[in-house]
């Protein structure tokens, strides 16, 4: 008898490859059947509103009844949904066999019972249940399309109306579909709104605000610490702002007029939105504040009059705000000496510049130091430059109590307080007798007494620092250094005038300080003819060039017009080129070059002369071709005879005449010879044509001779170069570019009429802000 088989055996039919897919696509097609008519009539509202939404409604509907509409639409979509939902459950897979079977028209259930197992033991039925599931499956499989019945939710057929609807609206819509559907969720508050935004860079940084634009696409880079100033206008709500790690305050305003400022600490990705409409977006980048660099361009060394010159430079991105020197005993104990560097301007990006500091009534003068120059920026940050060695310059006393004096001062400085006590008995010491040795010197012997009981009672820095300041006193007060005092006068005025430059400081002030400084500089060269170099110095090099106290008075002068033009960095440098040639400065006796001066000076006048008499003439042909003439210039021959005249002067003016100035003279003289014979023919016109030939062969002649006399004087003994390195005149080429007089006035009258709009209170306030940040650049 025929049994079944076991059902991990190998089995022959139809299931053992299963219809599976077809039953997935049975499946979907039932809760498509069973969800379709739930989602009615959630679809209908949504539909509508959307409807409404493209036939450009919500245009003019004001926004709360807008906002009102979709609440009331998301609302009753969200009743309807769960309405629909809430007994819901998704067709099972014996439920998408039965109607696979259905819709393919087989009958027995052969899909939907596959998987059914036969109950008891007979064997006949175990043979039919074999046989039956043995059979193939007859036809192919048929699936029929999804039937939902939204008419059972929808009686009244209200769904054809939404979709009239929107079909019209999309009609209505044509190209502005995707907006009138942005619409539809969006208060449209952003549309009308506008936006002014701009950054503030830090003050230090001397640099002008950025303008920002809704269509800034590329990264924007600013100084960390900037502030980004918005204001919206238009806004009927408060806008939102994002500004990434940044601190964004809110925005604060009211009648439609809000603003907002961000400091940029970090990089941001900056948004600005007025009901979701973003009416700002910018990618900021915030760039960080580097240390300032500082080096030296050369070891620091002594002048003629024992000032110590530091050459160096610094950098830094956005201005350099102090520059010194931190100087201590090498090997020995004592506090740090800083010294402070002038700078040229205010927060000025690049320095290269020498300068020229007197320390020699420091006590660590004389000393070998160990030292590093300090760079700071406007927010504090610090470069320092590599250690440097040298030997402090230090005055020379002759007077032998004076010497020792300032030895003991120097143990001071630099000795611990075990070493004080060694000062204490040298004091004591040098105070014995003073009937003997202080005869007449009471004020001496007083000092000596005053500085020996400061030091034996000191309690602190400062009784110890009193002490070393009437040492130093009492030095000076014996060996009289009438020359080294002026020179230090002359420095300490040029740092006040660099300080006063780089403040800001009003032009009077600068004025004031620049009288004293030329007063200064006057005692400073009496001195220094007082104190002629000993007999046995090393004459001048003939490379060397002769500076003239003309030259240094042209300075002078130039130095304040610049001030006074707002070119305060210029003057400022000019003054420390003063400085450095006062400071190189010796006194040599007058010799052949004076001479050659005073000759070439006569031979300037007389080029003036001709020239005088030449334009004189020029204006009487021409008023004689008017017929405007005087009857005492005798008409064309009277005419004719003063140009015969003149061209006789002129050739004896060419005597010993050479070079270019020659050459234009005979220039003129030819000239002067052709005007003559058009007088004579009564030929006014070319006489006149003629004539101006002569007078401008005359001015290049003046200047060549002017050029040679300097060329004379800047070569005088072979050089072609002052200590400062430069040529020609001391504004030749000097480093500095110095304006001319028109760009001079040009620069005042603007100066002028920044000061003038500065001063009007009428105008808005971030213009005047604006102005003023411009006026503390000069």
């Amino acid at each position: 008898m025929p049994t079944s088989s076991p059902r991990t055996a190998s089995q022959t039919g139809w299931w053992t490859d299963p219809p599976a897919t077809k039953i997935a696509l049975a499946r979907a097609i039932l809760a498509i059947e069973h969800v379709l008519p739930r989602l009615w009539p959630a679809l209908g509202c949504i539909g509508f509103y959307l409807a409404l939404a493209l036939a450009g409604l919500f245009a003019f509907v004001p926004w709360p009844l807008q906002a009102l509409l979709l609440a009331a639409t998301v609302t009753a979509s969200a009743l309807s949904l769960y309405d629909g939902f809430e007994d819901f459950a998704w067709p099972r897979s014996l439920d998408a066999a039965r109607r696979l079977e259905r819709d393919s028209g087989f009958a027995h259930r052969p899909i939907s019972e596959r998987h059914d197992v036969l109950v008891g033991d007979d064997p006949f039925s175990r043979a039919l249940w074999a046989l039956h599931r043995s059979r193939p499956l007859p036809g192919s499989f048929r699936i029929a399309l999804p039937h939902a019945d939204i008419a059972a939710r929808d009686p009244h057929g209200l769904r054809w109306i939404v979709v009239i609807a929107l079909l019209a609206g999309l009609v209505l819509a044509r190209g502005d579909i995707g907006a009138r559907l942005a619409g539809a969720f969006d208060s449209g508050a952003g549309a009308n709104a506008t936006l002014d935004a701009w950054i503030d860079p830090p003050p230090y940084t001397g640099m002008p605000l950025t303008s920002l634009h809704m269509d800034d696409n590329q990264v924007i880079r600013v100084p960390q610490g900037s502030v980004l100033n918005l204001r919206v206008h238009g806004a009927p709500r408060t806008p939102g702002l994002a500004a990434g790690n940044n601190a964004a305050p809110r925005f604060t305003g009211e009648d439609g007029e809000y603003s907002s400022n961000v400091i940029l600490s970090s990089d941001a990705r900056v948004r600005v939105q007025v009901g979701g409409h973003a009416i700002g977006r910018w990618n900021i980048q915030a760039a960080a504040d580097t240390a300032p660099v500082i080096a030296l361009t050369a070891q620091p060394s002594r002048t003629e009059q024992l000032a110590t010159k530091f050459a160096f430079k610094s950098d830094d991105d956005y201005g350099i705000a102090s520059a010194r020197a931190v100087l201590m005993p090498k090997g020995g104990h004592g506090k740090a000496l800083v010294v402070e560097l002038p700078l040229p301007g205010a927060n000025v990006r690049h320095v290269d510049q020498n300068s020229y500091l007197d320390l020699t009534g420091h006590p660590y003068a004389g000393l070998m130091v160990e030292g590093r120059l300090e760079a700071r920026d406007a927010i504090g940050q610090k470069g320092m430059s590599a250690p440097f060695n040298f030997r402090l310059p230090a005055r020379i006393f002759t007077d032998p109590l004076a010497r020792a004096l300032i030895e003991q001062r120097q143990h001071l400085a630099t000795f611990d307080a075990a070493g004080r006590k060694t000062v204490v008995l040298t004091l004591d010491a040098l105070a014995i007798d003073p009937e003997r040795f202080y005869q007449g010197k009471n004020d001496i012997f007083l000092a000596l007494r005053s500085a020996f009981n400061g030091v034996k009672n000191a309690r602190s820095d400062a009784d110890i620092a009193r002490v070393e300041d009437l040492l130093w006193q009492t030095a000076l007060k014996l060996e009289r250094g009438g020359l080294l005092s002026a020179a230090e006068e002359l420095r300490k005025l040029q740092m006040m005038i660099t300080a006063a430059l780089a403040s800001g400081a009003p032009q009077e002030v600068i004025d004031e300080l620049l009288k004293r400084y030329n007063e200064a500089m006057k005692r400073y060269v009496d001195a220094l003819a007082a104190n002629p170099p000993p007999p046995g110095q090393q004459p001048m090099s003939p490379d060397t060039k002769m500076l003239g106290m003309n030259d240094v008075q042209q300075l002078m002068q130039m130095i304040q017009k610049l001030s006074q033009a707002g070119e305060r960095q210029k003057a400022a440098q000019l003054l420390a080129m003063l400085q450095s040639m006062l400071e190189n400065m010796r006194m040599t006796q007058s010799g052949k070059g004076d001479g050659q001066n005073k000759a070439q000076n006569e031979k300037l006048q007389k080029f003036g002369n001709l020239m005088g008499k030449q334009r004189a003439l020029l204006d009487k042909t021409f008023r004689q071709q008017q017929g405007q003439a005087d009857p005492k210039d005798g008409g064309t021959q009277g005419l004719q005879k003063q140009q015969n005249d003149l061209e006789k002067e002129l050739q004896d003016s060419l005597k010993g005449m050479e070079g270019k100035s020659g050459q234009k003279l005979r220039e003129a003289g030819k000239a002067m010879g052709e005007a003559q014979s058009s007088l004579g023919r009564k030929d006014l016109s070319n006489a006149g044509s003629s004539q101006n030939q002569a007078l401008d062969a005359l001015r290049q002649g003046a200047q060549a001779l002017a050029d040679e006399a300097q060329q004379g004087r800047s070569t005088q003994g072979g050089g072609r170069e002052d200590p400062l390195g430069r040529s020609a005149s001391p504004l030749g080429s000097s480093g500095v570019k110095i304006p001319g007089a028109t760009d001079l006035a040009r620069a005042r009258q603007i100066l002028e009429e920044l000061r003038r709009r500065a001063a009007q209170m009428n105008r808005p306030q971030a213009e005047r802000d604006y102005l003023d940040r411009l006026l503390k650049a000069f």
